[in-house]
């Protein structure tokens, strides 16, 4: 471990907030070690004895890792140890051995360079992606594999859990092993250099209610262990060497944001209705089983977006029709009475694996994703579809379609489901007749179209992250146009507007699912314009409930009649702000 910075000034470091909360003490930083992989070659013909030497390390790591989820699923809960299934999915996938062995055979090299390099690749192909689910996913795959590795060379456990006295953690990562073999009970905090709010570290942290910042770059390299630190995981920063007043400035913050949560909590079980009367559905948007618990825990109605992906990208192999079916009625009883959107297949773009027939493309972002890929691959679109189905058995279940650019892509979608949903009664199993159907609004070019589309489905969901992307012509993930990603940009509040007529004009409602409903400025620009639903993260919606509790719908119609007025980003963004401050500044800390 690195020693203490000899600086006593303070310093601070930004990151990413994961898990809300602030903490004070020393820093502990715990250091990856690389393990020495050999090279060795292998006389030909040897590899039965290769292979069986990975099958037994395979199945000590297997004993290994179920220990470790039955651990956690003591202290944090079954659904929250969950995490480790994806690497027990890798350590039972038999086409794994079976290019362990091909590459054996070819190049007559030892098993462990051989695994260490297949993995290293497979892994590799996911970091490189830019959706930050799939990179923390990659850290599945490098953690089972480091394990494997550990027992084919016989290495022994490192210490470096072993903590002296309560501390924050720094680490360039934190794998699901690592913070499973840390004593819990001396662990004040979690700070990372890379991650996002998908990663293990964040979903453990908010499991275990420890405050975490991920996404700090290089942290874990500059500082050293014992240096004083205060970590707030609700603005995403570090303090080094925090001063006095520093400290007394977080005592007094924290005291008021307790005070704040406590009127929050009293709110929970109250409806999103505005001082004249006007009700706005608030559901939560949630991608992992970890998330489950948080939708009755955050008095949501119902999830307004279920990420159906994660389940395919984590993992080397398609889910089967009964896989789907036991989560997809997971999700449906944690959000019970309300319920579930379910968005299919949300693939391509950044989120492809090549199980799933992943080809390179020039453009991406503009290329074969989304509905295009499913119905081009109807045998997943028609599995997932069959799953959704069957897990609603005897409830009512929304099916949103992502990426609808075309009026025939609306019609196609809906006849793949009509036929599921006629083969189901063939075959004469149990499955929901009570559907709605929506369609995902993501582009300009759905935009311009809703009043057709509005005759065909049942609700509208605006994902203002594309939207914004495909408008303004922006790829947000890029530091040089990344400014020009703007939410209060007037042609994005004109999309909205013409989509929320649309539907009305049509007699469906129409949500928001992206970026944009999460953040609590916006929400009087959002509410101004009339749109029905708003779906986010569980954690916003106590304070977006509040937010629009504190405000008139036609006060904020007049704002937004307003606001079209101005010119720029900045000047709507501005006027936001003042209203904010005059109706909720309270919320803002």
């Amino acid at each position: 471990m690195a020693d203490s910075n000899t600086t006593t000034e303070e310093f601070r470091l930004s990151g990413i907030p994961v898990s809300p909360g602030v903490v004070h003490g020393p820093l502990e930083v715990l250091t990856s070690e690389e393990l020495l992989v050999p090279k060795n070659k292998i006389a030909p013909g040897s590899w039965p004895e290769e292979i069986a030497r990975l099958e037994a390390a395979l199945v000590k790591t297997r004993r290994e890792v179920i220990a470790i989820k039955e651990h956690l699923s003591a202290s944090i809960g079954e659904k929250d140890a969950s995490i480790f299934d994806a690497h027990l999915l890798v350590l039972e996938d038999s086409s794994l051995i079976d290019a362990v062995r091909k590459q054996i055979e070819q190049r007559n090299l030892c098993v462990e360079i051989v695994f260490h390099h297949l993995i290293q690749n497979y892994a590799q192909s996911m970091r490189q992606m830019d959706d930050a689910y799939l990179r923390e996913r990659a850290s599945d795959i490098l953690d089972v594999g480091r394990r494997v590795l550990s027992n084919l060379l016989g290495a022994n456990p490192s210490d470096k859990y072993n903590l002296e006295k309560p501390s924050i953690i720094l680490a360039h990562d934190l794998s699901p092993s690592d913070t499973a073999m840390l004593d819990r009970s001396k662990v004040l905090g979690f700070v990372t250099d890379i991650g996002s709010r998908t990663s293990h570290t964040a979903i453990m942290a908010r499991s275990l209610n420890i405050p975490a910042v991920v996404g700090l770059k290089d942290a874990s390299h500059k500082l050293g262990r014992g240096l004083e630190v205060i970590l707030d995981g609700h603005e995403g920063l570090l303090i080094v060497n925090p001063s006095a007043q520093t400290k007394f400035e977080y005592g007094q913050l924290e005291h008021k944001r307790h005070q704040v949560d406590a009127q929050l909590e009293s709110l929970r079980g109250t409806e999103a209705i505005t001082k004249d009367g006007r009700k706005v559905i608030l559901s939560a948007n949630v991608e992992l089983p970890e998330d489950f618990p948080l939708i009755r825990q955050s008095g949501a109605e119902g999830v307004g977006l279920y990420r159906t992906e994660f389940l395919f990208l984590n993992r080397l192999e398609l889910p089967t029709e009964q896989e789907q079916i036991e989560i997809y009625r997971r999700v449906i009883e944690s959000s019970s009475p309300h319920p579930v959107i379910f968005r299919t297949l949300d693939i391509g773009g950044d989120k492809m694996l090549d199980h799933l027939g992943s080809i390179e493309e020039m453009n991406p972002f503009l290329g074969w994703r989304a509905i295009r890929y499913t119905l081009e691959r109807q045998d997943i679109f028609r599995t997932q579809l069959r799953a959704i189905c069957r897990a609603g058995e005897g409830v009512k279940v929304r099916i949103m379609f992502p990426m609808i650019c075309t009026f025939e892509e609306l019609q196609q979608s809906k006849q793949v489901l009509a036929e599921v949903l006629e083969e189901l009664q063939r075959e004469g199993v149990g499955f929901t007749r009570d559907i709605e159907i929506g369609t995902m609004i993501e582009t300009p070019a759905a935009v311009l179209i809703t009043n057709r589309l509005a005759r065909e489905v049942q609700f509208f969901s605006i994902g203002t992250n594309d939207l914004i992307q495909y408008t303004i012509a922006v790829d947000r993930l890029n530091e040089k146009v990344a400014y020009l990603y703007q939410p209060t940009h007037p042609s994005i509040i004109s999309l909205i507007s013409h989509t929320v007529k649309s539907a009305h004009d049509a007699n469906i409602w129409v949500g928001v699912c992206g970026e944009m409903s999460s953040e609590l400025l916006l929400v009087p620009l959002l509410l101004g314009l009339g749109v029905d639903e708003l779906s986010m993260g569980p954690n916003f919606l106590s304070r977006a409930k509040a937010a629009i509790q504190s405000l008139h719908y036609q006060d904020m119609q007049k704002l937004v009649a307003e606001l079209q007025t101005l010119n720029t980003a900045d000047e709507i963004m501005s006027r936001l702000e003042q209203v904010a401050e005059a109706h909720f500044a309270h919320l803002l800390d």
